[in-house]
């Protein structure tokens, strides 16, 4: 049978020391930190039971309690200003708070990184790893669509330049016919632009058609204006044989009353001043006719010349109607290549600058301002903000990242650690 044991009391310090504490003396002694979660009980209301994570400013919410500066605080400590904040509305407070455990220490990237947002806390993190978890620094490189894209927009803009150059050349040339002047060119631009000499030779053509056009009407003109002086004279002459005639059978006449002469003398300058009466009306209805034809000419030419003045300003409409639409085209696709250009310029401009990162530390509520290298060990709750170096020519002021730290955190951590209710 065995005795008793008797442990001398050197024995049974080094044994305590030995074993390992129990959770709630390591509760006691834990400060908490950002991203604890911490499990709230309370008898007198059930509103506040509940979990709570420690905000990135190292505080915690709570109805009735408001809010409360958890970070640096045990939990008893913690439980201690609870029931001081709830003693106006509980006599007795009947309240238990207990670190829930599962809950990793997360830190923040923000910045010029791939995939910025909250990232599971390791053990001796540096920056270079939370860039790595962040997916990289951020590289806005021209995909090979959009070079596609850009060489296809870079030629419509030139496709849309040379139009309007056209347009231009074509606007002067009918503006010129129009106006009736002979020549777009002048000293300036006689031998630069090709286009306008091109519209020249058009507008010479084309006035060489009017031209001939022109002539052939003169022509015509001076044609009916022979045949009607002609007719004229013709009739002149016939009327001056009735005359005669008329005489001639008035003496005819006088010598049948007094019987010198015989009746048939009579009928024969009767016949012939009809015939030449006759003849008159022939050359009447001859000239009527000419006279039509030469109105009727004149009006075609009239009518041609109205036709080519409408043609002209139908087309000049068209022109400046398509220039335009083509300035239109061209102002969008500058303004699609001028984003085009934004952005690998932006990638080359990345490219030959240097990254600087910056750690945000929350001590006591109040965030700090760390300038860090990729070898910079991280803490828990810790934000990296990876930002590009300024130009050496750059007078822009560097926005403070201490002020707004608290506001940066607090939303790259709402979406990764959301309170349980």
């Amino acid at each position: 049978m065995l005795g008793k044991v008797t442990w001398p009391p050197l024995a049974i310090a080094l044994l305590a020391g030995m074993l390992p504490p129990s959770p709630a003396v390591g509760q006691a002694s834990y400060t908490l930190q950002p991203g604890d979660t911490v499990q709230v009980w309370m008898a007198q209301s059930q509103d506040l039971r509940r979990d709570v994570v420690v905000g990135p400013d190292g505080g915690i919410s709570l109805p009735l309690a408001g809010h409360v500066l958890a970070q640096g605080q045990t939990l008893l400590e913690l439980e201690q200003t609870l029931r001081e904040r709830l003693r106006p509305l509980f006599r007795q407070a009947d309240l238990t708070l207990m670190l829930r455990p599962g809950r990793d220490a997360v830190i923040y990237v923000v910045g010029e990184v791939t995939e910025p947002g909250a990232f599971p806390y390791r053990s001796n993190m540096t920056v270079l790893h939370a860039i790595a978890v962040a997916g990289g620094i951020y590289r806005a490189a021209v995909l090979p669509a959009d070079q596609d894209r850009s060489v296809i927009v870079a030629r419509q803009v030139d496709d849309g330049k040379q139009r309007l150059r056209e347009l231009s050349a074509r606007i002067l040339r009918l503006e010129g016919e129009i106006a009736g002047r002979s020549s777009i060119l002048d000293d300036s631009n006689a031998s630069q632009d090709p286009l306008l000499v091109q519209e020249q030779a058009l507008m010479e053509a084309r006035a060489l058609t009017v031209a001939t056009l022109e002539d052939a009407q003169r022509q015509a003109k001076q044609l009916n204006d022979r045949n009607m002086q002609a007719l004229e004279e013709q009739v002149e002459t016939v009327t001056r044989r009735i005359e005669l005639a008329r005489d001639r059978l008035k003496s005819v006449s006088n010598l049948i009353a007094r019987g010198g002469a015989e009746s048939s003398q009579r009928n024969r300058h009767e016949a012939e001043i009809a015939e030449l009466e006759g003849r008159i009306s022939a050359l009447t209805t001859e000239m009527v006719a000419t006279e039509r034809a030469a109105n009727a000419e004149t009006a075609r030419y009239q009518a041609a010349r109205q036709e080519r003045q409408t043609q002209l300003l139908t087309d000049l409409q068209a022109a400046r109607r398509a220039y335009d639409e083509t300035t239109e085209r061209l102002s969008d696709s500058k303004r699609i290549m001028s984003i085009y250009g934004a952005s690998a310029s932006a990638a080359q401009d990345r490219s030959e600058r240097t990254i600087g990162y910056v750690i945000i530390r929350m001590r006591d509520g109040i965030a700090s301002e760390l300038e860090a290298a990729e070898t910079s060990v991280l803490q828990p709750g810790d934000l990296v903000r990876v930002r590009y170096a300024e130009h050496p020519q750059s007078t822009a002021a560097t926005p403070n990242l201490a002020a707004s730290a608290s506001t940066a955190i607090g939303r790259a951590s709402t979406s990764a650690v959301p309170e349980t209710q």
